[in-house]
């Protein structure tokens, strides 16, 4: 049989050439919604699979993810993305502002300085809640790395891990998002952000379980001060 991509002939289930499938099947309802849920949502690569693990063993799960078990991980980047987009659009849906929208208008914003002339640059920050995740997740995995110096794990390695957590940190803002449409408590924000800080130390724990733990807590710390 040859491969109906490049011609090879495919002796297995696959080409070794350029890897695509020879089963290849005619476009109908079926297959087409097998794309969407593979290629858009890629729902059969790991998307709720790594949801799942990111909330039962964060720290062991990322571990495994750069040692090289990624068959069934979503990747870090692109998680991060489709998460955080997520979280920005159950907030608008809710009419209620990402904390980083509050972060910002809250620091920069003055009696003296309404919203309407903030600088554009912060306008799109508090806009682009996914693109400024991503943004910033590389200055706060610099932070982790120096905190965390010595334990054998490289920056970009750190971008990972970072990225990981801040994909799960939107699912937890997005969870108290909708609880408070039904509850309507003006706590509920300030238990998500530390709900959302306390996952980070959890999974710094599970994930850096070298060396004296107790140290390793305080390095947690101090990368929060830091950054």
């Amino acid at each position: 049989m040859n491969c109906k991509n490049c011609g090879e002939i495919v002796e297995d289930q696959f080409c070794s050439r350029c890897g695509q499938s020879i089963k290849v099947s005619e476009i109908n309802f079926t297959n087409f919604l097998n794309e969407v849920t593979q290629s858009v949502f890629l729902v059969n690569k790991g998307f709720f699979y790594t949801l799942i693990k990111l909330f039962k063993s964060p720290g062991q799960s990322i571990a495994d993810f750069l040692a090289g078990k990624r068959k069934y991980y979503f990747k870090p980047i692109t998680y991060l993305l489709v998460l955080s987009t997520l979280y920005f659009l159950i907030s608008r849906f809710a009419e209620t502002n990402t904390l980083i929208y509050n972060f910002i208008t809250g620091f920069f914003l003055n009696d003296s300085i309404n919203e309407g002339e903030m600088p554009s640059s912060l306008t799109w920050f508090t806009t682009n809640y996914a693109y400024t995740s991503l943004i910033l997740v590389p200055f706060f995995s610099l932070v982790s790395f120096l905190a965390f110096i010595g334990y054998k794990r490289n920056y970009l390695e750190h971008i990972i891990l970072n990225a990981y957590i801040t994909g799960q940190q939107a699912v937890i803002y997005s969870i108290f998002i909708l609880l408070d449409i039904l509850v309507e408590s003006e706590f509920l924000v300030g238990i998500s952000s530390i709900i959302s800080v306390a996952y980070v130390f959890w999974v710094f724990w599970q994930f850096f379980k070298e060396g004296n733990r107790i140290l390793n807590v305080f390095r947690s710390i101090l990368t929060y001060i830091i950054y």
